[in-house]
C-alpha cells in the first residue's frame, strides 16, 4: 500500500452496498488504511479489502483397488464422493441450533407469562417523559406489555416484553 494516502481512490467492499466499489480513503494508521468513504452510497467505514476468491478445497478420500485391477486404473477410474459423516453433519447441526433458538424463546416467554401473572398492577402507556418504577406494567405501541424490571438513572429503564428484555428511556 505504498504511496497511498487520504484522498486516494481504493476498491474496497462497502458494509452497507454488500458489494465491491470504489472507495476514497479517510484514514491511514501506521501506513495501513483504516477508514473508507464509499463512492456510491456515502457510507464512512473500517477498510475491507476485496475478497479474494478462494480455491475449492478438494477432499482427498480412500481409493480402492479391486481385484483384478491394477492401481493406476484404480486412481484413474476413482470419482471421489461426499462422504455420509459430512452429508449427515449439516442436517443435524441445523436441527440443534434451531432447537436452541426455540427453546430460547420458549424460556423467555414462560419468563413473561409469570412476571406478568405476578404483577397485579394496571398498565400505564410508555411515554419517554413519564416516570416510571420497577414493577410497574407499560403498555407500549410496538413491543406490547411489558413490566419494568430495573431502574438506570437518570433516563433509562430496563423493561421485559414478550420478545426480550428492552431498554427504553423514561425520568427516573
Amino acid at each position: 500500500m505504498a504511496g497511498l494516502g487520504p484522498g486516494d481512490r481504493i476498491e474496497a467492499r462497502c458494509t452497507r452496498c454488500n458489494d465491491v466499489t470504489g472507495h476514497v480513503i479517510v484514514a491511514l494508521v501506521g501506513g495501513e488504511i483504516v477508514k473508507v468513504e464509499c463512492r456510491a452510497c456515502g457510507s464512512v467505514h473500517k477498510y475491507y479489502p476485496p475478497a479474494t476468491p478462494k480455491a475449492a478445497k478438494v477432499k482427498t478420500a480412500v481409493c480402492r483397488v479391486k481385484a483384478g485391477e491394477t492401481r493406476k486404473e484404480a486412481v484413474n477410474a476413482f470419482k471421489p464422493t461426499t462422504t455420509p459423516s459430512t452429508a449427515a453433519a449439516s442436517p443435524a447441526a441445523l436441527s440443534r441450533s434451531a432447537a436452541k433458538a426455540q427453546k430460547l424463546a420458549d424460556d423467555m416467554e414462560q419468563n413473561w407469562q409469570r412476571t406478568m401473572n405476578q404483577t397485579a398492577a394496571a398498565s400505564r402507556p410508555y411515554a419517554m417523559n413519564e416516570t416510571f418504577a420497577v414493577g410497574d406494567v407499560v403498555d407500549h405501541p410496538k413491543f406490547g406489555s411489558g413490566v419494568v424490571q430495573e431502574l438506570f438513572p437518570p433516563d433509562k429503564m430496563q423493561i421485559l416484553f414478550r420478545e426480550g428484555a428492552k431498554m427504553l428511556r423514561c425520568v427516573c
